[in-house]
């Protein structure tokens, strides 16, 4: 998967299906911001086979399931622009309209409840593995 190597792949996999990968967002906008993205390279949804298309509500509905269960998270957003990144994934954000403390981290979604910005701080690595560890346990 050497076309989404600046995702980081190889450390910051979450959970794999067998079309889609869901990876953290190491600049997390909101806590749990997650990146789904399709396995095989190709420029737009348009190029989605039956069976990629098909399993996609599946990876979306488990990544809401950990969002709502790990973090409480009230709605979600994605976003496929594929402007600088030019193959099949998503941003996938989980919205919070309060602010809360996890990880030793106050954790506030500024942009509740218009449209997410894509303004992510980037946290220390400790947060992020925590997040991680979390994430990858969720069933």
């Amino acid at each position: 998967m050497e076309f989404m190597k600046k995702f980081k792949p190889e450390s910051n996999m979450i959970k794999e299906f067998d079309h889609w990968i869901v990876l953290l967002r190491e600049k997390q906008v909101t806590l749990g911001a997650v990146i789904i993205a399709l396995k095989r390279e190709v420029p737009s949804l348009a190029y989605l086979t039956a069976e990629e298309a098909a399993e996609f509500p599946a990876v979306v509905a488990w990544f809401e399931k950990l969002g709502v269960s790990l973090y409480h998270a009230e709605k979600f957003n994605y976003v496929a622009a594929m402007m600088k990144d030019n193959f099949v994934h998503f941003h996938a954000f989980p919205r919070y309209s309060t602010i809360f403390t996890k990880y030793n981290v106050k954790w506030e979604d500024k942009s509740w409840p218009k449209v997410i910005e894509f303004t992510g701080i980037q946290y220390d690595s400790s947060v992020l593995e925590s997040i991680k560890r979390d994430m990858r346990a969720f069933k």
